[in-house]
């Protein structure tokens, strides 16, 4: 066994014998021992994490957590001494500091993927209340802390901007006190703490409260429309039509501006869809009819709910999204072949295309856009997410980033979610939204599950294989001290690495591997290979 790990286990097996004393048996507790029971429960818990890591060979921080475990029993019997004198303060104090102490560990003990983009949206609101350059600069930092590297920044919605006005663009007033372009700033600031910012823009989606916004007042025959002719849906948003060319051209002259005027990596289409109704039922707009019609003979209003018309109605509708998707693309490539264009979408595949018309597969497949961001916000940590998320990646031969709803899980179950999307999906994530993380958020994420900075992997393909190569060297070498796999079967592993890596492609399974080879590996060692080969498996197919 790692005499590291020994060292850890034997100080953890110390605390627990401690920890099971009479103190914990009172068959009348008073507040003092539960006190003490709340500290020990903390310990346990500390225990079980590190067990539970240390169980899956994640590569742990050795020298820390040695030292925590350490202070976790000289705090502990601080707090045994304490009941004993009858100091209350002390055994407060001290109950606390066991707490905080044993959460660190916990965090200190999830695994730090290297090799991956790690989001967040920057929602207007939060971007308008940092108020300028140092306010900004705060939260930058923050996000720095977290080792977050890529910046989704709202800066095109509801028909306002986030930069000055001008003939294409009016200010959102939350902006006016701002004494610098907000959008410049951010780029200077991100550029110094080299944080990526993909400009997030909103396409159909017009206004959210319960009325027509800027564009629809100005253009109230541009609306879409429900069959009863309802411009605003059940969850009072205002749609634009995507049949009318004059939607689409107003739409991409604002894009285009953004792309030539600044120094974005990349563009984040929003809203790039139909309304979340039931089977789309909006795009009854006169022009949208009109085009039907003078295509298949059939005015929409006339069509049957399941019927053969029916299918045409909503390719048909499909396709004007998927229209808007390729000329944006063309037109926004044209102007920066670097530029990065993706997309927020409903997750699965399927999914998307019969909830809201989306067909993102298909723009993926064509080249019209080079990732997307799934919205899979869900607080169902398991089942949701690995149904949305295996299937879409086995049929998906490019990036998906997964979008994580912040607003609707507690800090443990941000983290445990980030942890889960990292099994499925090693190559990314993005938070929803900078509204809703707190100091502490972005403190714990840093310490913990994103303690080690990310290379982006569209960036730096090469170094992100050569970084993932020591990975799992330094996985082999792991395994093989702790006796989970012989010196020949660690030889055989690393040439199987080595020739993957220099063909670039995993011709052979694991799995076939290690039986073509007939290799002596334990159940646990075979699971953790074969997601860092599934890891690498990836990065190689996607970058």
């Amino acid at each position: 066994m790692n005499k590291k790990i020994l060292i850890l286990l034997i100080i953890i097996t110390t605390i627990f014998s401690i920890s099971a004393g009479a103190y914990y048996k009172d068959e009348n507790p008073t507040l003092e021992i539960l006190k003490v029971r709340d500290a020990e429960r903390y310990i346990r818990e500390a225990r079980q994490s590190f067990n539970k890591a240390n169980n899956k060979f994640e590569f742990l921080y050795q020298a820390e957590l040695k030292i925590n475990f350490s202070r976790l029993q000289e705090l502990y019997q601080q707090l045994i001494r304490s009941y004993q004198n009858g100091d209350q303060t002390s055994l407060n104090k001290l109950t606390i500091e066991i707490k905080k102490l044993a959460q660190k560990i916990d965090l200190m003990c999830l695994e730090s993927k290297q090799i991956q983009l790690r989001g967040l949206w920057l929602d207007h609101g939060t971007f308008a209340r940092t108020k300028g350059r140092a306010g900004l600069a705060k939260l930058l930092d923050q996000a720095v802390k977290a080792n977050l590297n890529t910046i989704f920044a709202e800066i095109y919605y509801k028909g306002k901007t986030v930069i000055p006005s001008n003939q294409l663009f009016q200010q959102d007033s939350i902006f006016a006190d701002w004494t610098e372009d907000p959008l410049q700033v951010l780029l200077e600031e991100a550029a110094r703490r080299n944080l990526e910012v993909h400009g997030w823009v909103w396409v159909f989606n017009e206004n959210t409260v319960g009325k027509p916004g800027v564009i629809l007042n100005q253009h109230p025959d541009w609306a879409n429309k429900s069959k009863q002719g309802k411009i605003i849906t059940y969850h009072n948003s205002s749609w634009l039509s995507p049949a009318r060319p004059e939607v689409r051209k107003y739409l991409q002259q604002r894009y285009l501006y953004l792309v030539k005027n600044y120094q974005l990596a990349g563009i984040n289409f929003d809203y790039i869809r139909y309304p979340e109704e039931y089977q789309a039922s909006f795009g009854y707009d006169q022009v949208s009819r009109e085009l039907f019609q003078a295509k298949y003979g059939l005015d929409p209003l006339t069509i049957k709910a399941s019927s053969p018309e029916a299918d045409l109605w909503n390719k048909f509708r499909e396709n004007l999204v998927t229209q808007m998707v390729k000329e944006s693309s063309q037109l926004l490539k044209k102007a920066d072949p670097e530029l990065l264009l993706s997309a927020d979408v409903i997750p699965g595949r399927q999914e998307a295309r019969y909830r809201v018309l989306q067909d993102w597969s298909y723009w993926l497949e064509k080249d019209y856009l080079d990732f997307v961001l799934p919205m899979t916000y869900t607080e169902n940590l398991f089942s949701e997410l690995e149904n949305w998320l295996l299937s879409d990646r086995k049929a998906v031969k490019k990036p998906l980033y997964p979008g994580i709803s912040v607003f609707k899980l507690s800090q443990s179950e941000l983290i445990q979610q980030i942890n889960e999307i990292n099994q499925l999906n090693p190559n990314g994530f993005s938070l929803f939204a900078a509204a809703h993380l707190t100091a502490d958020d972005y403190f714990n994420l840093g310490q913990g599950i994103l303690r080690k900075k990310a290379i982006i992997p569209f960036r730096q393909p090469a170094k992100s294989l050569k970084v993932l190569q020591e990975l799992i060297l330094k996985r082999i070498n792991l395994l093989k001290s702790q006796q989970e796999i012989n010196n020949q079967t660690a030889i055989a592993l690393r040439g199987y690495l080595n020739q993957i890596l220099k063909t670039k492609e995993q011709s052979l399974t694991l799995a076939g591997f290690i039986d073509q080879q007939d290799l002596k590996l334990s159940q646990q060692a075979n699971l953790v290979l074969a997601k860092d080969f599934a890891y690498l498996a990836d990065i190689i197919k996607l970058y």
